[in-house]
C-alpha cells in the first residue's frame, strides 16, 4: 500500500520521540496483501491455540467474583438449594494485592533505583596528567630544600588517584540521580502507578499479567498562556500500560513475550484513532480509509468468551453497542530480510538477517509498518505469574492454586444453609387418603385445625405426624473452617495478614503477631520478585530510550536498575525503629566527627522520607551543606584575622600575654 509508513532502526533516529518516519511511496500493492495474509495466518493459529487458556481466564474471574461456572449453576438449579458462593478467593486476591502495592507503591519512593555499574576508568590522559602534577610538586619541594623519599612519589601517586576517582564516582552518582528524576518524572507523566495497579491486580488473579511500556503516545495537555488564557497543545507522552490477558495472543509454542509472534487486540475509538493521524510510524491515509470505512458501524471481531467477559466486566450489553468500537491487531513478530524484500520493502535490509516488525492491522487495512526501535530487538512487553510453569507462557492462578479450597468451601456452605433451612422448623408426614377433598396440606400455620378421616386399618394411627430434621450445622460449620484454613495453606496469604481477629497464639502479642508476617512475607517475596524483575525492565528500556533520544549529557552514563520490592517486604515498623533508635545513638560529637554534617543529613534525610514528610523543606542538600560550610570557615578565618590585627603587642587575640599559659608559668 502506498500509504503505509514504515519506521526505521533507532540507530538512523536522529530525533527523540520513537523513531525517524521515511515514507515509503514506493511501496507496491503486494507488500500490503502478503503482511496482510501473513498476520492474519498467525491471528488464526493463535485463537485456536488460546481456546483453553480463555476458558481457564474465565473460570480464574469467576471465582474471584463469586460467580459459579455454567455446569455447576445448573446442577445446582436442577437440586433447588442454595446458591451461595463464599468469596474467600476474592479475599486472598485482595489481601495479595494490598500487601503487594503497598510494598511497591505505599512508600511514596518509586520501586527501582540507578546506580553505576562499574568503577569509573581513569582515561589515559588524565593518568598522565596525575604524573605530570606530582612530578611539579615534587620538583618545587626539593628546589625549596626538601629532601623527597622515593616511596612518597608512589604514595602522592596513589593519593591524587584516588581523589580523582572519588569524585568521578560522585559524579556518576549525581548522573543516576539526574536519570532516575527524570524517569520518575516520566513514569508520572505516563501513567505508571495506574498501570501498575491495575498490573497487580492482573497478577493476582489470572495465570500471567502483562505490562506493556514504554508506549509513545500523542496526547493533548494544557498551558496556561497570557492572562491565564488556557491553551491546549499536542505532545507525545512514554506511557506504561496494562494489557488485559483476554487480550493477548502468543505464538502457540511461546514461553516468553519474545519467542515467536506476539498480537495484541485493541478495541479503540474513532477519537483515539483519530489521535494517530500525524503520529511517528502510522499511515494517515489507511486511518483515514479506516475511519471512513467502518467510522459509523464500528468493526469487531467477536471470539469465544467475549460476552462472557463483558458480562464479567460489569458491561451485559456490550454486544448491542458496538457503533463506537473498532478493533485493532498489533503484531510483533520477526520476519526475515528476504521476505521484507518479496513483500516490496525497498529500504536497505540484508536478505539474510531477521527483523523484528511491529505491524498494525484493522480489516483489510494496514495502519503501520515498523521495525522494532529496542537496540536489542526487545518487545515492550513483559509478563509475570503467580506461580510460574517453566516453558509456558501462562503461569498458575492463585484462583487455581485455591480452586480446591473454595469449591470445598462451597459445598459446605451450601449444604450448610440447605440444613439449616430443612431444620428451621418441623417436618409433616401425611397420609393423603384421609385428608377430605379440598384440604391443603402445603400450609402450616399456627393453631390449624387438620380434618382427617378415620384410620380404615383400625391400628389409631394419625393422619398427620410431625418431626424435627436434625441439625448438622455444627459438623458442616467445622469442615468450612478447616478447609478455609487450608486456603492459608496453599496460598501462603494467612489471615492475619488483612486484620482477622482469629490469629492466635504467638499472634496475641504484637511481637508475636511481627514475627508471624515476617514468616508470610518470605511466601510473598518469590511473587514479588517477579513483579520486580518486570519493573526492572520497563525501567531499563525507558533508561537506554533516554540515552538514545535525550540531548541532556549531564544524566547520562552507564547505569544498572536495581528493583527493590522484595526487599520493601522487611518489617516497616522495625525498619523505621532500628533507623530512630541509629540515630538516636549517633546524637553525639564524637560520632558527629565521624559521620560529618552531610552523614548526619542523610540520617535525617532517610528517616523524614519514610514518614513521608517533605526532605527538601527540612534537611539542606549536600551542596547547600557544603557551601554552608564554605562561608562558616570564610566567617571564621575574617573574624581570626581581625582580632590578630586589633590585638595590642605582645598580647595574643584573647588577650592574654604571648606565649599564653607557658609564658605564665615561666613568670
Amino acid at each position: 500500500m502506498n500509504g503505509i509508513g514504515v519506521a526505521l532502526s533507532a540507530q538512523d533516529a536522529p530525533v527523540e520521540i520513537d523513531v525517524r518516519v521515511e515514507q515509503q511511496n514506493e511501496l507496491i500493492e503486494a507488500m500490503g496483501t502478503e503482511l496482510s495474509a501473513h498476520v492474519n495466518d498467525c491471528w488464526a493459529r493463535a485463537k485456536f491455540a488460546k481456546t483453553e487458556i480463555t476458558e481457564r481466564l474465565l473460570k480464574c474471574e469467576r471465582q474471584r467474583r463469586g460467580v459459579y461456572d455454567p455446569e455447576k449453576a445448573i446442577e445446582i438449579s436442577r437440586t433447588g438449594g442454595s446458591d451461595i458462593f463464599m468469596r474467600i478467593t476474592d479475599v486472598k486476591c485482595r489481601a495479595a494485592y494490598s500487601w503487594i502495592t503497598d510494598v511497591m507503591l505505599g512508600n511514596g519512593k518509586r520501586p527501582f533505583e540507578l546506580s553505576p555499574s562499574k568503577d569509573p576508568e581513569l582515561p589515559p590522559e588524565i593518568s598522565s596528567g596525575i604524573v605530570d602534577l606530582v612530578r611539579m610538586e615534587m620538583m618545587e619541594f626539593v628546589q625549596a630544600g626538601g629532601d623527597v623519599h622515593p616511596e612518597a612519589f608512589r604514595v602522592r601517586m596513589e593519593q591524587v588517584h584516588d581523589e580523582i576517582v572519588d569524585k568521578l564516582r560522585e559524579e556518576a552518582k549525581q548522573k543516576a540521580r539526574r536519570m532516575e528524576g527524570k524517569i520518575d518524572d516520566q513514569l508520572s507523566h505516563g501513567g505508571f502507578d495506574k498501570a501498575v495497579r491495575e498490573f497487580v491486580d492482573d497478577f493476582v488473579t489470572y495465570p500471567t499479567a502483562i505490562l506493556k511500556g514504554p508506549v509513545i503516545r500523542r496526547t493533548k495537555a494544557m498551558k496556561w498562556g497570557p492572562n491565564f488564557k488556557p491553551i491546549v497543545i499536542t505532545d507525545y507522552a512514554r506511557q506504561t500500560e496494562r494489557v488485559s490477558p483476554h487480550d493477548i495472543f502468543p505464538s502457540p509454542n511461546s514461553s516468553t513475550v519474545n519467542d515467536g509472534f506476539l498480537i495484541e487486540r485493541h478495541r479503540l475509538t474513532r477519537m483515539s484513532l483519530q489521535s494517530m493521524r500525524g503520529t511517528p510510524g502510522y499511515s494517515d491515509k489507511d486511518i483515514d480509509q479506516v475511519l471512513d470505512r467502518f467510522g459509523d458501524q464500528g468493526f469487531r471481531q467477536w471470539l469465544m468468551g467475549d460476552q462472557e467477559r463483558d458480562r464479567l466486566e460489569g458491561k451485559p450489553h456490550a454486544r448491542l453497542y458496538t457503533k463506537e468500537v473498532i478493533e485493532a491487531l498489533e503484531y510483533w513478530g520477526s520476519v526475515q530480510g528476504k521476505t521484507l524484500i518479496d513483500w516490496g520493502y525497498k529500504g536497505k535490509i540484508d536478505p539474510y538477517l531477521e527483523y523484528e516488525c511491529n505491524v498494525w492491522m484493522i480489516g483489510p487495512f494496514i495502519i503501520k509498518v515498523a521495525i522494532n526501535p529496542d537496540p536489542l530487538g526487545r518487545r515492550p512487553y513483559e509478563i509475570a505469574q503467580w506461580v510460574s510453569v517453566p516453558g509456558s507462557f501462562w503461569g498458575t492462578a492463585l484462583a487455581e492454586q485455591m480452586r480446591d479450597t473454595q469449591v470445598l468451601c462451597n459445598a459446605a456452605a451450601r449444604s450448610l444453609a440447605n440444613n439449616m433451612g430443612i431444620a428451621s422448623g418441623p417436618q409433616a408426614e401425611v397420609q393423603v387418603d384421609r385428608l377430605p377433598d379440598g384440604e391443603d396440606v402445603t400450609a402450616m400455620y399456627p393453631w390449624k385445625i387438620w380434618q382427617t378421616t378415620s384410620d380404615r386399618t383400625g391400628g389409631g394411627q394419625p393422619a398427620v405426624r410431625f418431626f424435627q430434621p436434625e441439625m448438622n450445622a455444627q459438623a458442616l460449620m467445622n469442615v468450612y473452617q478447616y478447609f478455609s484454613r487450608q486456603a492459608d495453606e496453599v496460598t501462603g496469604i494467612p489471615n492475619y495478614v488483612y486484620g482477622s481477629a482469629q490469629s492466635g497464639g504467638a499472634g496475641r502479642t504484637a511481637s508475636g503477631l511481627s514475627m508471624l508476617m515476617d514468616n508470610a512475607a518470605k511466601g510473598i517475596k518469590t511473587a514479588i520478585s517477579s513483579i520486580d524483575i518486570v519493573v526492572a525492565s520497563v525501567v531499563d528500556r525507558l533508561y537506554i530510550h533516554n540515552m538514545i533520544y535525550d540531548s541532556d549529557p549531564s544524566c547520562k552514563g552507564d547505569f544498572k536498575i536495581l528493583a527493590k520490592g522484595a526487599m520493601g517486604l522487611v518489617a516497616k515498623e522495625q525498619l523505621q525503629m532500628r533507623r530512630n533508635e541509629f540515630l538516636q545513638a549517633t546524637a553525639n560529637p564524637i560520632d558527629l566527627q565521624i559521620v560529618g554534617q552531610n552523614g548526619r543529613a542523610y540520617l535525617l534525610r532517610e528517616v523524614a522520607a519514610s514518614l513521608q514528610m517533605d526532605t527538601d523543606k527540612l534537611v539542606p542538600t549536600t551542596e547547600k551543606l557544603e557551601f554552608q560550610q564554605e562561608q562558616l570557615a570564610q566567617m571564621q578565618a575574617a573574624m581570626a584575622q581581625q582580632q590578630q590585627l586589633a590585638a595590642p603587642q605582645g598580647m595574643d587575640p584573647a588577650g592574654n600575654p604571648a606565649g599564653g599559659q607557658d609564658a605564665n608559668l615561666m613568670q
